[in-house]
């Protein structure tokens, strides 16, 4: 890999992101987590939710998607 490609943390460059937190009820914390056990991350996961919602409302095509991980079992980029 080149070292253009990595940030300062050595992880690859994707794209900038911003770092907001959520303050959830445990009991909903505790479903979102097994509902996102098909993803990689719970991140990935609420990312998948929002990406979602924004095709439904047409406000994002679905070439714009970020693209899912591999390890994702429920490939949601498809059909």
């Amino acid at each position: 890999m080149l070292m253009s490609k990595v940030n300062k943390g050595g992880r690859p460059f994707t794209e900038p992101s911003s770092l907001r937190s959520v303050r959830l009820p445990v009991r909903l914390w505790n479903l979102v987590y097994k509902a996102s056990k098909d993803f990689r991350s719970v991140n990935e996961y609420f990312l998948s939710l929002v990406e979602n919602d924004l095709i439904k409302r047409k406000m994002l095509k679905r070439s714009e998607r970020k693209k899912l991980s591999s390890n994702n079992k429920n490939n949601s980029t498809k059909g």
